[in-house]
Parts: structure tokens; C-alpha cells; sequence
């Protein structure tokens, strides 16, 4: 494992809990290239790791994550259905590491967990949100699509239309912990210490048996066929950004022209 990452801060309690730590706090934990290649690494190396019974991730400074980084994405410039398909693949994979990890993982959320950050988040067995915490997927604000579509099989379809559908990103952590989008909400400032105690209780457990009963858990969904489902919308997100539209020229000249937060401020102001 790197001693020498820039995006993440990586550490090891108790012998047997490996934490990693998203480290953008300017951008608000925003997912670019570099961070999700540091990220992986050390994900992967304490799956390689026999003493590492359980895995907690969570973020630096006021957020768990705003999403995937919006001004890189732009900076890129994809332009066909095959550029998009791949960059797509990969934000998918990215996410999808943490549920299909064969340790249990634990997601300590704070401030905004939007869009990506939220699917990173959620793709984590147990999800710990402060009370400060807020959740939403606003891509359709702006004429974006959803990289892992795991809202519907934790929520169900009315409330993952109604969050999905308006782009709602002000969703407060007591309706996330109703609905069943996180495990438990827990005072401001303590959810990291929650996600630290879960983890305590998952590594004085058998590992075998946690391991093993966490794969049967994950297999059961994919009998119902969540990866299936999940892997038609990652198609449907690609079709979504290759074809562009009205929306997403405006947010992304305002950006361009005025900056993100003028253009997250735009894409605001026509739900006001």
C-alpha cells in the first residue's frame, strides 16, 4: 500500500479495521481520476490484507462526497457513445468495488453525499449519517444520468422515483433513515465514531462466517437480478451523456464562462 497518496488518508485501528479516508475537502470529496486510483488501491490491498476484518470510509473537512468531479468530467470532453461507455464502466466499477468487497464495509457520512458520493455511500454494506447529513442524485437537474442505480433496491420504487425523478439533493438524514437509505442516523459529529463501533463488532465476529454470510446476502440480490438491472442502467446513463441536450449546454457554458457554483446556482433556480 502507497505511503504517498494525495487524495486519501489511509489508517489502521486496532489491528484489524482499515479505514480510508476521502481527502478533496476544496472540492468537498469530489470523485476524480486520481482519487478513485488511490482509493482502489487501498481498498484492494486491505481485501489482501488476512488481519483486516472490516473497512471504513468516509470523508475529510465539511462533506462525505459531492459526486463525481463535474469540472474534470467537462475538462475531458467526451464526445461518442464508446468514450462515454468506457469512462461510465469505470465510475461504476469504482462504486460497485465496495459492495462486491469481501469484507464488510462501512460507509461514516457527514455533510453532502450527493450523486456519486451518495452511490459510493450507499454501495457500502452499512451506511452511519450524522444528523447534519444530506443526500439527493440531481443529475436529471442538469441532463446527466445515474453511474449505480442502487437507490431502488434499498427504497423501493416510489420513494427512488421521487428522489430520482425530481433530482431532489436536499434530503435530510432523519427521511434517509426512515426510507431505509442508511443503517442509522446518529448525532452531528458522531458518525464516524458509529462506523468505528460497528466495525469493532464486525471484526470481533468469525471472519469466515461475516465473509461468507455477507456474500450469500449480496447473492440473494443478484438472484433477483440487481446486477442485471444495475449494469442495463449504466447503458442507459451512457445514452443520457452522449446525447447531450439543452440542459446540460447551458449548465455546462455557465461553468465554463462563470464557474461550478454559478452554474449549480442556475440549474437551482429553475426548481425554485
Amino acid at each position: 500500500m502507497s505511503s504517498e497518496y494525495q487524495h486519501i488518508l489511509v489508517s489502521v485501528h486496532d489491528g484489524k479495521i482499515g479505514r480510508i479516508s476521502l481527502n478533496r475537502p476544496r472540492t468537498l470529496n469530489a470523485l476524480n481520476a486520481a482519487l478513485m486510483r488511490e482509493a482502489t488501491e487501498a481498498l484492494k490491498a486491505f481485501e489482501r490484507d488476512p488481519a483486516i476484518r472490516a473497512i471504513v470510509l468516509s470523508g475529510e473537512g465539511r462533506a462525505f462526497s459531492s459526486g463525481f468531479d463535474l469540472k474534470e468530467s467537462a475538462e475531458k470532453n467526451y464526445a461518442t457513445v464508446p468514450a462515454w461507455r468506457a469512462v461510465l464502466e469505470s465510475d461504476f466499477e469504482f462504486i460497485i468495488q465496495f459492495w462486491d468487497c469481501p469484507k464488510p464495509t462501512i460507509s461514516a457520512i457527514h455533510g453532502f453525499c450527493l450523486a456519486g458520493g451518495m452511490e459510493l455511500a450507499l454501495a457500502c454494506d452499512i451506511a452511519i449519517a450524522g444528523e447534519d447529513a444530506v443526500f439527493g442524485e440531481p443529475e436529471v437537474r442538469f441532463g446527466s444520468g445515474i453511474v449505480a442505480m442502487l437507490v431502488p433496491w434499498l427504497v423501493g420504487p416510489k420513494h427512488a422515483k421521487d428522489i430520482l425523478l425530481t433530482g431532489n439533493d436536499r434530503i435530510p438524514a432523519s427521511r434517509a433513515g426512515a426510507i431505509g437509505l442508511v443503517t442509522e442516523v446518529v448525532a452531528q459529529g458522531a458518525h464516524l465514531d458509529a462506523a468505528m463501533r460497528r466495525a469493532r463488532d464486525i471484526a470481533a465476529a468469525a471472519p469466515l462466517s461475516v465473509q461468507l454470510t455477507k456474500r450469500a446476502i449480496n447473492r440473494s440480490f443478484d438472484l433477483r437480478g440487481m446486477r442485471a438491472s444495475l449494469l442495463a442502467a449504466v447503458e442507459t446513463d451512457t445514452i443520457i451523456e452522449a446525447s447531450g441536450g439543452e440542459e446540460r449546454a447551458e449548465f455546462n457554458r455557465i461553468r465554463k464562462e462563470q464557474g461550478l457554483k454559478e452554474a449549480i446556482a442556475w440549474r437551482d433556480a429553475r426548481y425554485q
